[in-house]
């Protein structure tokens, strides 16, 4: 096969997906892409996505392309493709598109409706819809997603399927956190032009298959890692052997821990980050470097590294081989809770997608340090990095990899100062957030955190489970396949509540607070369905001590559930109901939870010791940010936030809507979040909306209305468009 018979070309996603049909050859692997592997592609998205748009370069048509790798195909006819290489991509952008034309079809935008038909299916057989990925196995599942039907996995269907499923939920969530509907035009117009493949044609199938062959065999290239070894041991002159059997045993015990063979680049990124590194919350230049290339960031700074003379290079090859010992506990954690040494944190940390805490975790650890001292280092870092990651919940932040990095970056030189266990903890304690958690009580389940509010439902779980003497199955409550699910106390039936609660509104907020949010198993909540709470409350028995409380008589005859009670002073909270209302219910029940979060996340239990009195009382005032963390203050990044940024509207601003002949009202902030009157405050327009209406989605822009004090009443839409037209916004598409 010679070079001359192969062709390079390159596609834009709206013409790689809307000019042919795509089968896969025999060869290819089953779709086994990973959750950690969908969230990087989607933060990959949406991260250049949002840089263009805070520099007002989307529609610019010089803007930066985005480029997703090269692929292999067979041209079977003008219309039909064989996929020799990339099915991965190709499902994942196919199943991206999929959910993003259910969004766009219940904001009502025809027109990107159209455009992702167009990628997402060609022509129809018979009733049935052809899709642009074309495999049969998947064809009901793909159809169920595109008619927006139920779906089950049937029993015995392929790995494929079985992921297919999982990824596609996992790719509906990470939707509703970052997706508003005034985004959703300009996001799905940038992807389709902007995301670039290149496409590698053979010329036939038994070329595509030696191709297939020659990318996926790996011990033909040269690694970073492999070019890292060499250039080292280069340089050592000296008891290279012996070293070079360590280096190998090193990696072959980083890719064993999690069947990872990327696992050593991690950690040798991880590693020049923690201890090499400058970085800081600004300063991002060595991170990026280390991330492109780490074996010529070596090169480039080997004095700043302190390689001079052979002895240099010796130690530190030695240095890394034993801190890849420490890594490799660290890697363990990550994958299953460990409870030795307090580590579990990691596990924590590693579920929420927190991937970047090994360079924090690693920065105060010692090459020579015991196993004792970094395993005890490890655990006030990781159980550090989860209560901040408690607390950007609490306040509505964003929550994912990127935007822990200004205080990862400015803890990391800090850290690297820390000797002892003891001064991790006096440094860490200091940076804690107050531990009043307040917020818990209002806290409530909506489209763009559901993952964190059944992160935090897990862990009061679990403790109350582990505290009463029943095991632990944290790792159960967390796990991808969701065996576990949030059950609502309150069925979603606002008549059945007319007497008790203003209305419809205020009990669906009411209703979506976590202190009436359990978790059950999948078969339990599906049986319990609509139920009322008077009813399924008495088969609540057989549940977690945290849904069973509220059985009749379930704390009579039980000595170790009344010892929790009274050691945590919750006789008043922890019980089963009469005839409270609702409202009282709710109230006691976010007390409740409000009070295990702090013995949770107390910093005593966690290894702290902050200041005795702030810690310990309730607080009177406002929420005071750790430190640095304001950094995160302009990151509500919706349109209704930056109007209020902007000065075009005062903080305090009434907006309201009208949904079934009622209007609702609500009040924005000086930050763009919005505060329905039932005192639920949500992160955007949309989520308000939502909550108002009942419903999976709205466009809260074209939704909520404001009445000027001179002027005619107008949407939020019509204020940010007039906005644009005096040159107040930018960056932003009217839609």
């Amino acid at each position: 096969m010679g070079a001359a018979s192969i062709e390079g070309i390159t596609f834009d996603l709206k013409r790689l997906f809307g000019e042919a049909i795509y089968c896969i050859e025999y060869y290819q692997r089953e779709y086994a892409w990973s959750a950690e592997d969908v969230r990087t592609l989607v933060s990959d998205l949406f991260a250049a996505f949002d840089r263009l748009a805070r520099e007002g370069r989307l529609h610019e048509r010089d803007a930066d392309d985005f480029f997703l790798g090269p692929f292999v195909y067979i041209q079977q006819s003008p219309h039909m493709r064989f996929l020799v290489d990339g099915q991965q991509r190709f499902t994942t952008l196919h199943l991206l598109f999929l959910h993003l034309y259910q969004s766009a079809r219940a904001w009502g935008f025809r027109d990107v409706v159209s455009k992702l038909d167009r990628v997402i299916t060609d022509f129809g057989r018979g009733n049935r819809p052809q899709f642009r990925l074309d495999i049969d196995e998947r064809q009901d599942a793909l159809e169920a997603l595109y008619r927006e039907r139920p779906y089950e996995v049937p029993a015995g269907a392929s790995l494929s399927v079985r992921n297919l499923h999982e990824r596609s939920q996992q790719i509906g969530d990470l939707l509703e956190e970052r997706l508003e509907a005034e985004r959703c035009q300009a996001f799905v117009d940038w992807l389709l032009s902007k995301v670039i493949m290149v496409g590698i044609r053979a010329p036939s199938r038994d070329s595509g298959f030696r191709i297939f062959e020659s990318m996926n065999d790996r011990g033909a290239r040269l690694t970073p890692v492999d070019l890292v070894k060499s250039y080292l041991l280069s340089n050592v002159r000296t008891g290279e052997e012996k070293l070079n059997e360590a280096w190998r045993r090193m990696l072959a015990e980083l890719t064993g821990v999690r069947g990872d063979t990327d696992a050593p680049r991690r950690f040798l990124k991880s590693a020049l980050l923690a201890r090499y590194a400058t970085v800081d919350e600004h300063e991002t230049s060595d991170s990026e470097g280390i991330d492109a290339a780490l074996n010529i960031w070596i090169r480039k700074n080997s004095k700043r590294i302190g390689l001079r003379q052979p002895d240099d290079y010796f130690r530190f090859v030695e240095d890394l081989i034993r801190l890849a010992e420490h890594h490799r506990t660290f890697l363990r954690a990550s994958k299953q809770p460990y409870h030795q040494h307090g580590l579990s944190a990691l596990f924590y940390n590693e579920t929420n997608g927190l991937t970047n805490q090994m360079a924090l975790i690693l920065a105060p650890i010692q090459p020579h340090d015991t196993d004792t001292q970094a395993k005890t280092k490890a655990a006030l870092v990781a159980n550090y990095l989860d209560r901040l990651y408690v607390e950007r919940v609490l306040n509505d932040d964003p929550v994912q990899a990127k935007d822990f990095q200004p205080d990862i970056h400015r803890l990391i030189p800090q850290l690297r100062t820390c000797a002892t266990p003891d001064d991790v903890s006096e440094l860490l304690s200091a940076q804690l957030p107050d531990n009043s958690f307040e917020q818990v009580t209002t806290l409530g389940m909506r489209g763009n955190n559901k993952a964190q509010v059944r992160y935090l439902l897990a862990r009061l779980t679990a403790y109350v489970e582990t505290e009463t003497g029943k095991p632990n199955l944290i790792a159960d409550y967390l796990s991808r396949e969701r065996t576990w699910q949030i059950e609502h106390l309150y069925a979603n039936h606002p008549e059945r509540h007319t007497h008790e609660t203003p209305n419809a509104v205020t009990f669906r907020a009411w209703r979506a607070r976590l202190g009436v949010l359990v978790l059950l198993r999948q078969p339990d909540n599906a049986s319990y369905n609509d139920l009322p709470l008077d009813v399924k409350r008495r088969r609540y028995a057989r549940e977690n001590a945290l849904a069973a409380i509220l059985a009749p008589e379930h704390r009579k005859n039980n000595p170790t559930l009344k010892g929790f009670i009274a050691r945590h002073g919750i006789e008043s909270h922890f019980r089963e109901f009469g005839n409270e209302t609702i409202q009282q219910i709710v109230e006691i029940r976010g007390e409740l939870y409000r009070r295990l979060c702090t013995h949770i996340w107390n910093p005593k239990r966690l290894g702290f010791h902050p200041n005795e009195q702030t810690t310990n009382t309730r607080a009177s005032t406002p929420h005071v940010s750790p430190p640095a963390a304001d950094a995160r203050r302009g990151a509500l990044r919706t349109d209704l936030a930056r109007l209020m940024r902007a000065g075009v509207l005062p903080p305090g601003t009434r907006i309201d809507a009208d949904h079934r002949g009622i209007r609702y009202t609500a009040t924005v902030d000086a930050e763009g979040f919005v505060t329905l009157d039932s005192g639920d405050r949500y992160g955007s327009a949309d989520e308000a909306g939502k909550v108002v209406c009942g419903t999976r989605r709205c466009a809260g822009m074209a939704f909520w209305h404001i009445t000027p004090a001179q002027g005619p009443r107008c949407s939020l839409r019509d204020v940010r468009a007039q906005a644009q037209r005096d040159g107040v916004l930018t960056g932003i598409r009217r839609t």
